[in-house]
């Protein structure tokens, strides 16, 4: 039987103000404004997101809960590195599974991937088939960290297996930033996506995970985590 989701905050932290849903591009461009035009670097954005989304995580689990963190080839894969070192320094037990062929090249990124391993060493599901539907199957929550607003493409090779096996665990299930093969403008899935309980959503909701019957019934609770976007980016998307 599975867990039920526990009442959550709309935003995280609670303070952090509600936002109108934006396009994956409007989302790019504000993180990319914030080191353009107000010096705070991509980093420290992902260190926010990274941290939101550990929070979230503890609000979905017990102390003593296994969770699995499937962390994909990009910066949504960064994001959950990150989280995996938070949860480890917070005295939880992430389990990390590297799904992809090799770390993510991105300078950020490959940070959270180094960070991480101080706490906790990732292993390699490229390398073991069997190994996220052994994994998949012992966790009591999923953290889906496979791909974000950038998958602009259709999911081939294990990545569709993968999602099913993530869809069909009896753990509860929390998206980085939008599920896993959802497309995040238009909510359609590629061609198929993870069925979040919850999305923890960077900053501020794509439009996909509310402008398609798909997209919201895959992102499940939607929780909008503060990155650390400046105050004159971020407000004038607010509600």
């Amino acid at each position: 039987m599975r867990r039920e989701i526990p009442d959550l905050p709309r935003s995280w932290p609670s303070s952090y103000p509600a936002h109108r849903p934006v396009a994956a591009d409007v989302s790019r461009r504000l993180d990319a404004d914030a080191e353009a035009e107000h010096g705070v670097p991509s980093l420290v954005l992902m260190e926010h997101a990274s941290c939101g989304v550990a929070a979230v995580a503890a609000l979905l689990s017990h102390p003593q809960d296994r969770i699995v963190v499937l962390c994909g080839p990009g910066n949504n894969g960064g994001d959950g590195y990150g989280a995996a070192r938070f949860l480890a320094s917070w005295g939880r037990t992430p389990r990390v599974l590297r799904c992809s062929r090799r770390p993510p090249p991105q300078a950020d990124a490959a940070s959270e991937v180094r960070w991480s391993a101080l706490e906790t060493e990732a292993e390699d599901a490229w390398a073991d088939s069997d190994l996220v539907a052994r994994a998949v199957g012992e966790a009591d929550l999923l953290v889906d960290a496979l791909f974000g607003v950038g998958l602009d493409r259709d999911l081939d090779g294990p990545f569709p297996g993968w999602i099913e096996v993530i869809n069909e665990a009896q753990a509860l299930r929390l998206a980085v930033d939008i599920p896993s093969g959802l497309d995040a403008d238009t909510g359609h899935l590629r061609p198929v996506a993870v069925r979040a309980d919850v999305t923890a959503t960077m900053a501020m909701p794509k439009e996909g995970l509310v402008t398609h019957p798909s997209g919201a019934l895959h992102a499940g609770v939607v929780v909008e985590v503060d990155i650390g976007l400046p105050g004159p980016l971020h407000r004038p998307y607010c509600v």
